[in-house]
């Protein structure tokens, strides 16, 4: 990923801008869609947004391209726990 984009997503993430990060992100990707890198930092950004489903489609994405990828793999797993979660206290009462 360009040296530019890696500081403004990192300036824009500690101001807690989020959508921002994700635009800038997905515009990059657009242009460079092979970039695995600016595809982990997009799906760590739609983890932190619980947009589960988003996250998952960028994690399978860079599994394809890199299977080996510790870190999709970890995020891959966490996002999996919370979208499969359920909690029979609220179905049993």
């Amino acid at each position: 990923m360009e040296n530019a984009i890696a500081i403004e997503v990192n300036k824009l993430e500690e101001g807690g801008k989020l959508g921002e990060v994700e635009t800038l992100l997905s515009n990059y990707l657009s242009n460079n869609p092979l970039d695995t890198e600016a595809m982990l930092l997009r799906a760590q950004v739609y983890y932190k947004m619980q947009q589960w489903g988003n996250a998952l489609n960028d994690l399978n994405h860079l599994l394809m391209l890199e299977p080996e990828n510790a870190a999709a793999q970890n995020y891959k797993t966490m996002v999996l726990n919370i979208i499969s979660f359920w909690n029979k206290d609220n179905y049993n009462p």
